[in-house]
């Protein structure tokens, strides 16, 4: 499997774009981060579109996120689709949005930056790359 390093600097820049495009489409005013993975991500976003109700939480605690409202939830990648399929179940009324996602993954997301390979292992900054 092909590995593909990604930089903090890589990661700042994608963040942006992708919460210029986030507040285009739809102009939360409330986000949900993902721990481990959202946590740097979640952060640039927030601060670029300037949000201060944000919730952070780890998927073994997603169904303590109760709203009527529509929610943004922030992670870093969909890698196999489980994570996501979990946040679509426990908080039906949100927007999942990524930084990278693998192409083979369908429609777990509902918006996202960039679509990896199949045979591409993204490496992200903060994680362990054995």
């Amino acid at each position: 499997m092909k590995k593909v390093y990604l930089s903090y600097h890589d990661i700042h820049t994608d963040c942006i774009k992708l919460a210029k495009i986030i507040k285009k489409k739809y102009n939360p005013k409330k986000l949900v981060i993902i721990s481990k993975g959202g946590l740097i991500p979640g952060s640039i976003i927030a601060h670029y579109l300037e949000i201060e109700d944000i919730n952070i939480i780890s998927i073994r605690n997603i169904k303590e996120i109760k709203s009527l409202e529509k929610i943004i939830v922030v992670n870093d990648l969909i890698n196999t689709g489980k994570t996501a399929e979990i946040i679509k179940k426990n908080i039906p009324n949100s927007k999942l949005i990524v930084l990278y996602k693998k192409k083979s993954i369908k429609k777990n997301c509902d918006l996202s930056l960039y679509k990896f390979d199949s045979n591409e292992l993204i490496v992200l900054p903060w994680e362990n790359a054995n």
